[in-house]
């Protein structure tokens, strides 16, 4: 038996002998609503991924990271934070688009919960 067939059947008899597990669930850790579909979903998340990239050289990043502070991204957000979000970062644009700062505009919050 050759040395990668003998770790091959190591391996093997290890994941037989290992009992079968199904990987953890991970909690939704937002509010989903029972009106928001998953089409609708991913187009708030493409949208707010567009909005990141297109205007990113003017800060919007901080604007994202405050909404998904506690969270891995912005794919664990609840579809109500996912929306507010959104709404976000198209006042941000029209800051931008009007020179107002974001904290002008109440978009940066001086605290966090």
């Amino acid at each position: 038996m050759s040395k990668t067939d003998e770790l091959l059947h190591k391996l093997m008899e290890r994941i037989s002998a290992a009992p079968d597990k199904q990987p953890a669930p991970r909690p939704v850790t937002g509010k989903r609503s029972a009106h928001f579909d998953a089409v609708a979903r991913e187009s708030h998340l493409r949208m707010i991924r567009t909005l990141a990239k297109v205007y990113s050289p003017f800060g919007v990043q901080l604007i994202i990271d405050q909404a998904t502070l506690g969270h891995a991204s912005i794919d664990d957000l609840g579809d109500d934070d996912l929306i507010e979000l959104h709404r976000d970062l198209d006042r941000a644009r029209e800051c931008i688009r009007d020179d107002v700062s974001f904290e002008d505009a109440g978009l940066i919050r001086n605290q966090f919960d």
